[in-house]
């Protein structure tokens, strides 16, 4: 177990592993570790460290660390702000397609809405099993999300509990998670009702539209949880679309947050019609040959 250790402490820690404060008072930088959490800098830390040594790359200084640290913010802040367009837009589009379809009721509450279709596969059809009992699993936590909306307290829901009206598709899909709402669009039998959105993006299929939304989903999470995303690897693949390639600034490794990054300047430009957006964050990223490195070639 560690201990706890005060801010001179840390300040030292940093130091004795090289870190040179090149004349920034201490207490500037105990000041910057206290707002920050030593364990957060510490992330960004890592990755100026020297190739499999607990030490800086000798020459790295707290204003560049520090530097680094407000940059990956603004790009967290810039990402929320895309968010901001693309989630609404998204939910709205859907939500008038979908309510076309189901109407105004509580079918969105029905099991049959929802994959899988048939019966559990036989135990010899190991993969086909897997995939039904996932898909079970996806089906039961998004209905498990709206059925929870009936008791919510949001006055645009009470108002139809108090009527002893169902409360109608378009109402419940604005109060769900984003991560429910990419979750319904998997589970949906029929995808075939998402056909006017994925177009309406200008998007090439439904597949792509789940993956784009499963991306941005993972992507605001870490923004809105102030995570690092500067050298974070991912763990899914980002697929981008032609929006995203006609954005992008050089070649994209899939798993690298400026995938994610580039598929979301895409969609938002999209959106709006205008570059404004792209133009941005995208320049935010590039804005310092140290800095880019850590998004389209992340270490940790």
């Amino acid at each position: 177990m560690k201990d706890w250790i005060d801010l001179n402490g840390q300040v030292q820690k940093h130091v004795d592993r090289g870190l040179d404060l090149s004349g920034m008072p201490s207490s500037k930088f105990a000041m910057f570790l206290y707002s920050s959490n030593y364990y957060r800098v510490s992330g960004y830390g890592r990755c100026l460290y020297e190739n499999e040594a607990d030490r800086y790359v000798v020459g790295t200084t707290a204003a560049q660390l520090m530097d680094i640290y407000d940059l990956d913010r603004a790009v967290r802040n810039l990402i929320l702000d895309g968010v901001g367009v693309f989630e609404p837009t998204l939910r709205g589009r859907v939500a008038f397609h979908v309510a076309k379809v189901i109407g105004g009721g509580d079918a969105y509450l029905q099991e049959d809405l929802y994959l899988p279709t048939g019966p559990e596969p036989a135990a010899a059809d190991v993969n086909a099993r897997k995939r039904w009992h996932a898909e079970v699993r996806n089906r039961d936590k998004v209905l498990e999300s709206f059925r929870a909306i009936q008791t919510r307290d949001e006055i645009f829901i009470r108002h139809h509990i108090n009527k002893g009206d169902p409360v109608p598709f378009w109402a419940a899909i604005e109060v769900v998670s984003l991560g429910t709402f990419s979750r319904f669009l998997r589970a949906l039998r029929d995808k075939s009702v998402l056909e006017p959105v994925t177009r309406s993006l200008q998007l090439e299929d439904e597949p792509k539209l789940l993956q784009a939304v499963q991306n941005i989903t993972f992507l605001r999470n870490i923004a809105a949880h102030h995570g690092r995303l500067w050298n974070r690897r991912f763990d899914g693949h980002v697929t981008l679309p032609a929006i995203a390639l006609r954005v992008k600034r050089r070649y994209l490794s899939p798993k690298t947050p400026a995938a994610a990054l580039t598929l979301l300047a895409g969609l938002v430009d999209q959106i709006e019609t205008s570059t404004l957006y792209s133009k941005n964050l995208l320049d935010l990223i590039h804005s310092d040959s140290a800095f880019v490195e850590g998004y389209y070639s992340p270490v940790l």
